[in-house]
């Protein structure tokens, strides 16, 4: 089993489609391995052209499928199911006024 993550030091595409509980979303992943950060760009929706970088941590759940979960600045906490092997993403997500939302997608690497 490799336990490389897949997104490590590469770019990933999110995109949530346009009907989930954000509306249209979708946004780029740098993971950069070295200082374990991300820094997104949201791409679609109502945050377009947000960005940020936050510490980032990954696990292997099994091969192709880690959990990865950041904080970001304003509180908003992500915690992601990523599926290598279909390309399917599961977010879970904490607003900053502590709604939990759950939004689906798709994943893929640049």
């Amino acid at each position: 089993m490799s336990e490389t993550f897949p997104a490590a030091n590469k770019k990933a595409v999110i995109d949530f489609g346009y009907d989930g509980p954000f509306g249209p979303f979708a946004a780029e992943l740098s993971f950069n391995e070295a200082d374990s950060t991300v820094t997104f760009l949201v791409t679609r929706g109502s945050m377009l052209d947000k960005t940020e970088t936050c510490s980032y941590e990954a696990s292997m759940i099994t091969e192709g499928i880690w959990l990865v979960m950041w904080r970001e600045a304003d509180g908003l906490t992500v915690v992601q199911i990523q599926d290598f092997n279909t390309g399917r993403v599961t977010s879970g997500v904490t607003t900053p006024d502590h709604q939990l939302v759950q939004i689906n997608g798709a994943i893929s690497l640049l």
